[in-house]
């Protein structure tokens, strides 16, 4: 069983708009969770259009500069002026420093319970996430580490889901045919669209807000919902 991490597994405390707005006023800009969240979509919204086919290198270096770009596109996207290089570094480091915490990544309640049976039933369990070079200690800093065979992420395979790529590499590594996994997230497009393009033999998606979810996939209101598929 493969899982997503963010808003599948675990979820930021506090809420990645409230961090961002901390960093923010530490370069002397306010802007409201609304204004944070809009902008956040549209930035976030352009650099995945291209995910489909898009590879890339898969080193620190390259993650790095990504992660100075979308910070740059999203002070832009806020209005605030990012062309001088000391402002960006300011809001960079004010910005690791927020999502740095240790803590700032809580499992969802019912996860350790969920992942602890699926490893007594025999399961073996991965997580393949778009995320940045720092994908394991974020998983270790959560505390489930301990429960997963493989972490894996897109800045380590040089791909973003919904690319088959990275499944194929996470199931490459696991010595497991696609036709023998199945996927856990929260995201129609990246995870159900790329589990189904990697040839998975089912996808599943976490909807806790009961949204307006396709229903051409197994949806589930949290993780414990796993069980009872496999049930």
């Amino acid at each position: 069983v493969l899982f997503d991490l963010g808003y599948t597994l675990v979820y930021f405390d506090p809420p990645q708009e409230i961090i961002v707005q901390e960093a923010l006023r530490a370069i002397g800009a306010e802007r409201t969770g609304a204004e944070i969240l809009a902008a956040v979509e549209v930035v976030w919204g352009e650099y995945y259009r291209d995910a489909e086919t898009a590879r890339f290198d898969p080193s620190e270096e390259h993650d790095r500069r990504v992660e100075n770009e979308l910070s740059r596109g999203l002070l832009a996207a806020l209005g605030v002026d990012a062309g001088d290089d000391a402002v960006l570094g300011a809001y960079r480091r004010a910005l690791d420093e927020g999502f740095g915490r240790p803590d700032v990544l809580r499992p969802y309640p019912e996860a350790p319970a969920v992942l602890e049976s699926l490893r007594s039933e025999g399961y073996r369990l991965g997580i393949v996430s778009n995320w940045s070079w720092n994908l394991r200690d974020r998983v270790r800093s959560a505390g489930l580490e301990g429960y997963f065979d493989l972490v894996w992420g897109s800045a380590y395979a040089g791909c973003n889901k919904p690319h088959p790529c990275i499944f194929e590499q996470a199931l490459e590594q696991m010595e497991l045919e696609p036709g023998r996994a199945i996927y856990v997230g929260d995201s129609y497009r990246h995870d159900v669209v790329g589990a189904r393009r990697a040839g998975l033999a089912a996808a599943v998606l976490v909807d806790r807000r009961d949204g307006a979810a396709p229903r051409d996939c197994p949806v589930i209101p949290d993780l414990r919902g796993v069980l009872s598929l496999l049930g």
